[in-house]
């Protein structure tokens, strides 16, 4: 984070200042189209060539009007004197990764040149005086020169005795010279602001060398050869630009084969940087920072650390190496410096520090760590970085209270603990932490389940813990460790053995103290005996990936006062989800993806109704979710804006399994096997995103395509159908221009793939070439084939039609003579035929009276029939459609009594079309129709009026009529009967 700060600053001076170019490279990415020109690409102002294969600078194609041009990464080996001639308003030229070793002098004259970037290069000297020329010869708009990674070691008349005096950025880094004969290489450079010397040879210093850059706000002279001396940085080497050097880099200058010589920084020297924030240089054994640095008033931030080949060994720190340090320091930077011992008042002098990094002090340790932190009370230290300052054999590796008990009185806000190999924190350790702490990462430890757990309520306002575990394997050991690191003991001091502090007890709810630290799960005896995870009140995000966390999710109970809003257990092995898990009622975000999760209650969601954001991808719910025909997994999701369920292996989707997201905005299923498309999506009103790529998907149904253009008419909504196998048929034409028409917008649409009808793969298709090549060649036969098809059934009805009208009296003739013949045939079976009953009567209940009453006497009675009536003769117990089928088949005809109940009736419809089957099954008349009450015919179902117009009917004369016409009506209706 230090390290970076020296670009971050430069970055800013130079985006700062007018007369300089804030870039290092070419961003064309708001340039207009670009088109073809030569062997480049190009608009009227900028000129891209890289990465061409070139071998010179096309001589051909290239507009002249050209202000930028890029010839990077390239195999131009020399610049002739007239290669950019034509070029007369060229401002930036870019040339790096090239095989450039000679350039001739005068190619760049008369060029209005701002930024020239010739960096990775092969540029040496040209002659025999060590001059490669004078090749910037009056370029006096060049602000920007990058000559760095060449072989460059005499580069004083190719920049000095060329007229340069506006350079602002000068990076001559990783070359091959030195200042020591060249003193007078940086006059006429008054106005730079930016010069970087790292990566050469420079030994020493003089004083003659910075004069003339009054200017200068960041030099970099890292990775030389220059030891920290008052010889190498004579005194006054830095006072002309005292007033305006914010950033100096002088990191990887120590001579490690000198390491037993005692060195002293040139504190003398540096006394004259008042304006200097950011310093960065090699830590020496033992170090002490001499009174000199009492004059860096301005100095924020200190880097010592000796990651990126630099040089630290401090090995101890003491009360006096601060004790000159200016109380402006802010950020402290201490990282793999071999620090082993410090003494518990060595930061007493910083109490202004706001940033302090310890990491990868492999020997430092938490005992260490705690008493150093005693000095750091009440400072305003507020955040800590102390990775891996355990040594990585370690073993048995727990944090006790006694390494803690200086830290509640500080100010952190956020610690940073990975890579400590740490088991557990023993009882009592967490509650010695800071009520200001807000962040912890414990990443990269061994933590498991402990006692611990329960003082996670004494973590007041922290908001986020992060606890992953290794994201990637770790390398093989080369050696054995030292002994004393894997000693079988805890490495617990005495006193607290005997105070009884113990970190492997087993977690006995019992045992808890609970009043103090979360007074809600005491208030339910029922809770005595059931274990509730303590989270703390405020915590707002808890993340553990790749933490061998291999538990089964059953009923699991958080304590109810938490504020819990993001949970990541992503990468574990969690492959169980049963629930109920209550007590996050507050959660927002949950990330469960690569679990192997298979075994999947569909009830696992009911208690997470606040969730926001799911991600279960690359898991194994396609069983659990092809089988969720009812939605019940997700239905009570209703607050579920975005859901991933990419790479669970899905193969179809059933209709309802999304019934409940109502509110579902981005809908992810990648990645998966599915086919057809059958989800219902209709209840999505705000869904701005449908990733179906990496599938197996055809075509969208129009309902799908339907619902998106309706979304799309108020807000953008976007569909990703990428490496699919789209169907480019005549029969998904209308599929293909939805997708050139809708509005709806459509992602990665330069990998979409077409399946044509002859098995042949299109990549990379035109969706509008497509529609038109399908336009042609379906118009051409399938619309004739259709056509013709259409004209040939046509025909044929049409004479048909007009045979059976032109014969329709001979069809009907013979219709009903082949009929009479057949029961002619018949009469003879027909008459010897023994039916169990002569009617089977059909009538409302509401006719009941008459039927029982007057109808039974006459026909039963006195004309001596035998007559099935429903509730009297059905057997009981059988289904009624059963019985009725069985009355219609052994009654000799079905007297039907008309009256309006019965044409409401139902089961009376069904008793008139068993009668009608039974008569066109066996060709004997059987329906016989009574008119007991007067129907109007507008009244009468279709069914029954034709059955009455083509069946034999007789009309009841009525109660009051003449006794003779009554005698007359029953008897001819029993000849009936008896005729059937």
């Amino acid at each position: 984070m230090l390290q970076s700060g020296l670009w971050v600053t430069a970055a800013v001076l130079l985006i700062s200042s007018r007369s300089a170019l804030s870039v290092l490279s070419f961003d064309f990415s708001d340039q207009p189209t670009f088109m073809p020109c030569g062997p480049c690409v190009c608009n009227d102002s900028v000129v891209d060539c890289s990465s061409r294969g070139l071998t010179s600078v096309p001589s051909r194609g290239l507009p002249v009007s050209a202000t930028r041009l890029s010839l990077n990464d390239n195999s131009i080996s020399y610049l002739g004197h007239d290669v950019f001639a034509r070029f007369l308003s060229l401002r930036q030229l870019e040339l790096s990764f090239n095989l450039l070793s000679n350039i001739s002098a005068d190619v760049f004259q008369n060029l209005p040149l701002t930024t020239l970037i010739l960096s990775h290069n092969h540029l040496v000297v040209s002659d025999s005086t060590g001059c490669m020329g004078t090749p910037f010869s009056n370029l006096v708009s060049l602000t920007h020169l990058d000559l760095s990674y060449n072989n460059l070691h005499n580069v004083s008349c190719a920049v000095v005795e060329s007229n340069v005096s506006n350079l602002h950025w000068l990076d001559l880094s990783h070359n091959l010279f030195s200042l020591n004969e060249q003193p007078w290489l940086l006059k006429r450079m008054g106005k730079l602001v930016f010069l970087d010397l790292s990566h050469n040879h420079l030994t020493n210093l003089s004083i003659q060398l910075f004069q003339e850059l009054q200017v200068l706000r960041i030099l970099n002279l890292s990775h030389n050869k220059i030891p920290l001396n008052n010889n190498a940085y004579p005194l006054g080497v830095f006072a002309m630009f005292s007033k305006t050097l914010t950033e100096l880099r002088l990191e990887g200058n120590f001579d490690a084969s000198l390491f037993k010589k005692n060195f002293s920084y040139p504190d003398e020297t540096f006394y004259q940087l008042t304006s200097l924030k950011y310093l960065q240089m090699d830590g020496l054994p033992n170090l002490e920072f001499g009174s000199g640095f009492e004059g860096m008033i301005s100095l924020t931030n200190l880097s010592l650390s000796g990651k990126d080949g630099s040089f630290c060994f401090i090995n101890s720190l003491t009360n006096k190496t601060f004790l000159h340090v200016s109380q402006s320091l802010r950020s402290l930077h201490l990282s793999n410096c071999n620090i082993t011992r410090i003494e518990m008042d060595a930061f007493r002098p910083l109490q202004h520090l706001h940033t302090m990094d310890l990491s990868f002090n492999l020997e430092l340790g938490f005992e260490t760590l705690g008493n150093a932190v005693y000095s750091l009370q009440g400072s305003d230290l507020q955040e800590l970085h102390i990775n891996s300052i355990i040594h990585p054999y370690t073993m048995f590796v727990m944090v006790t209270p006694r390494n803690t008990r200086f830290f509640k009185h500080t100010n952190l806000k956020k610690i940073y603990a990975r890579g400590n190999r740490l088991e557990a924190f023993c009882e009592g350790t967490l509650r010695n932490m800071p009520d200001s702490l807000k962040f912890v990462s414990v990443d990269e430890n061994e933590l498991g389940f402990g006692r611990y757990f329960i003082d996670f309520a004494s973590l007041k306002n922290v908001r986020a813990i992060h606890n992953d575990g290794h994201r990637r394997a770790l390398e093989p050991p080369s050696e054995f460790p030292p002994e004393h690191l894997q000693q079988c003991s805890t490495g617990f001091v005495e006193e607290e053995i005997e105070s009884g502090i113990n970190c492997h007890a087993p977690w006995r709810p019992e045992d808890f103290p609970l009043t103090t630290w979360a007074p809600e799960l005491t208030n339910s005896r029922n809770r005595e005996r059931k274990l509730v995870y303590i989270i703390p009140p405020n915590l707002e995000t808890y993340v553990s990936r790749w933490d061998k966390l291999y538990y089964r999710i059953l009923e699991t109970e958080f304590n109810s006062s938490n504020s819990l809003l993001n949970l990541d257990l992503s990468n574990n092995l969690l492959t169980t989800w049963i629930g109920p898990v209550t007590g996050l009622t507050k959660l927002v975000t949950l990330d469960l993806a690569n679990n192997f999760a298979g075994n999947i209650s569909t009830r696992f969601f009911n208690t997470f109704t606040s969730l926001k954001f799911l991600n279960v991808s690359r898991n194994y719910l396609h069983y659990v979710i092809e089988n969720d025909t009812n939605g019940e997994l997700f239905e009570p999701l209703q607050e579920l804006q975005s859901l991933d369920l990419s790479k669970n292996y899905l193969k179809v989707v059933p209709s309802n399994v999304f019934r409940g997201l109502i509110n579902l905005q981005n809908l992810v299923l990648s990645h998966n096997k599915i086919f057809p498309v059958e989800f219902n999506i209709s209840h999505m009103k705000n869904l701005s995103l449908l990733d179906l790529s990496y599938n197996y998907i055809r075509f969208l149904p129009q309902s799908v395509m339907d619902h998106l253009d309706s979304v799309a008419e108020y807000q953008q909504v976007a569909v990703d159908l990428a490496f699919n196998l789209l169907a480019c048929t005549c029969q998904h034409i209308d599929f293909l221009t939805w997708m050139d028409t809708s509005k709806v917008k459509f992602r990665s649409s330069n990998r979409l793939s077409c399946l044509l009808s002859d098995g042949r793969v299109r990549r990379r298709m035109n969706i509008s070439d497509v529609i038109q090549s399908l336009q042609n060649s379906c118009t051409d036969k399938f619309g004739i084939l259709v056509g013709a098809v259409s004209c040939a059934f046509c025909l044929l009805v049409a004479m048909f039609s007009a045979l059976v009208y032109r014969y329709r009296w001979k069809l009907r003739y013979l219709y009903y003579a082949s009929r009479l013949a057949y029961r002619r045939l018949q009469s003879c079976d027909d008459d010897n035929y023994d039916f169990e009953f002569d009617a089977f009567v059909s009538y409302s209940s509401e006719d009941n009276d008459f039927v029982h009453g007057e109808m039974l006497e006459e026909l039963e009675t006195r004309a001596g029939l035998r007559l099935n009536v429903h509730n009297r003769d059905f057997i009981p117990g059988r289904p009624i459609p059963s019985n009725i089928v069985s009355a219609v088949q052994s009654s000799r005809r079905t007297l039907v009594v008309l009256s309006r109940e019965l044409v409401q009736s139902e089961w009376c419809h069904y008793e008139m079309q068993m009668a009608t089957m039974e008569a066109a099954h066996t060709g004997r008349d059987v329906l016989l129709f009574l008119l007991y009450e007067d129907v109007p015919s507008q009244q009468l179902p279709r069914d029954v009026l034709y059955n009455l117009q083509s069946s034999t009917y007789i009309t009841f004369p009525g109660t009051r009529a003449e006794p003779s016409l009554v005698r007359n009506f029953w008897a001819r209706l029993a000849q009936a009967i008896r005729q059937g």
